[in-house]
């Protein structure tokens, strides 16, 4: 993803979320947003700049306390790894390696996340496979991590690399 695409894309969904200056400066330093955004380019997918625009609309939407609800994690989602994380994982087409790195990535920050937030999440009586016993968080990270390291391309750790996930940090 260029530098003329991030900004063609993540200018329309700014304008479409009528984002301020400080939520405009947030995004523009957002290693996950700009990951988001370059998947399908990095992967060379059909329809790139479209996939791009909705999956980080879906992205910054799920950061929303309008619609966190609705992106939370749900016992639904525990069955399959990538459950949760469909709607920004589709593609049509592209580079299946790429693509399956790029999803391990996403995927490692998400366990990354629940595991820096389990002691948290289960004072306040949010849902997290792992405290719910169902996910073992250590065995996934290094299967995850393991998957990465297989894959992972220059180009790909210029966005993000497995150490950016394992801080866990999902809005950053």
């Amino acid at each position: 993803m260029t530098k003329e695409q991030w900004d063609t894309v993540s200018s329309r969904v700014r304008v479409l979320l009528n984002y301020s200056v400080a939520q405009t400066n947030w995004l523009q330093g957002s290693r996950m947003a700009r990951l988001i955004a370059a998947v399908p380019f990095l992967a060379g997918c059909g329809k790139a700049q479209e996939t791009s625009f909705c999956h980080l609309l879906i992205y910054l939407a799920s950061l929303d306390e309008a619609a966190k609800e609705l992106f939370s994690h749900k016992p639904e989602d525990d069955g399959e790894l990538y459950t949760r994380l469909a709607p920004i994982l589709t593609f049509s087409g592209g580079n299946g390696e790429i693509l399956q790195c790029c999803r391990d990535l996403i995927t490692l920050c998400m366990v990354s996340n629940y595991r820096k937030d389990a002691e948290a999440d289960q004072k306040v009586g949010k849902y997290n496979p792992l405290n719910a016993g169902l996910w073992d968080a250590n065995a996934l990270i290094g299967t995850l991590t393991e998957s990465i390291e297989k894959r992972i391309t220059p180009e790909i750790a210029n966005f993000y690399t497995s150490e950016d996930a394992l801080r866990g940090f999902w809005q950053d």
